[in-house]
């Protein structure tokens, strides 16, 4: 029986050679890895972060949903805290929970979106009963399904995500305002009011925001149901930028793609 170290020696000695250590390496299709993603977490001068994110690139393997290869699917989420951070933490633990979850997952996942920003939102609504619990939350998150090629968007808030493709910049989300009209005649008709304060629109006079997760003393007229969008993907697609307003309200989007593309070429050299 040969011993442990002469077995040892003999892959060492294997792995000498380039040929024999490329056989003995799992070899893996470039097209199943995940996407390159980046992930940054800037404060400006207030002084506690209320802003959360999460990326999952497995979403159906860490929750052992049983789908086939077809179904592959990563899941980013970020999430822009307003009036204290309880909202942002709580959502970035559980959104994703809620999506895995719900009923319509993984066959329906526009339908699933919806159900996972709502129930997410209830919970933490019924959460705030026993427990005082502060602010609200934007979200935006964005199911990859690289086999079906496409991308699934939901948000409620004005955190945006934008598409750039051969160069050219797409923001697909529509952020929630109270300066939005359509927005402004929901609130009407469930009784509150869209009010100018300081040169700014807002919800009851005080909120700026008209979709959000939490923002208890705002319900029912800050709503957490989401808008949706299916965004159909071709393959000439070359990143997508998902960031809070703490973003594209002080850079254009296309310095921030300049800025992507440049790093981008960075990390290739």
């Amino acid at each position: 029986m040969r011993s442990v170290t002469a077995m040892v020696d003999e892959v060492c000695l294997k792995a000498l050679d380039n040929a024999a250590l490329d056989l003995m390496m799992p070899r893996i299709n470039p097209s199943k890895l995940p996407p390159k993603y980046e992930a940054y977490a800037v404060k400006n001068g207030r002084r506690i972060m209320e802003d959360r994110h999460v990326v999952i690139d497995d979403f159906n393997g860490l929750f052992d949903v049983k789908v086939n290869e077809s179904q592959r699917t990563g899941f980013y989420a970020i999430f822009d805290g307003h009036g204290g951070l309880d909202a942002a933490a709580y959502s970035v633990s559980h959104l994703h929970y809620h999506l895995s979850d719900s009923v319509y997952y993984p066959n329906s996942p526009a339908e699933a979106i919806k159900d996972a920003f709502v129930r997410t939102d209830k919970t933490f609504i019924q959460k705030n009963e026993y427990r005082t619990l502060k602010g609200g939350t934007t979200a935006l998150c964005v199911l990859h399904r690289p086999e079906e090629r496409c991308l699934y968007v939901g948000w409620v808030g004005d955190t945006q995500a934008l598409l750039v493709k051969n160069r050219k910049v797409f923001q697909t989300v529509k952020p929630h305002k109270a300066d939005d009209e359509s927005e402004q005649r929901r609130i009407a008709r469930q009784g509150g009011a869209c009010i100018m304060f300081n040169g700014v629109w807002r919800v009851n006079g005080q909120l700026a925001i008209t979709r959000a997760i939490g923002d208890v003393d705002y319900k029912p007229y800050v709503t957490s149901e989401p808008e949706i969008m299916s965004i159909p993907l071709d393959g000439d697609e070359d990143f997508l930028i998902m960031a809070s307003d703490g973003l594209w309200d002080h850079v254009k989007e296309d310095d921030a793609a300049i800025t992507v593309y440049n790093m981008a070429a960075q990390k290739a050299t």
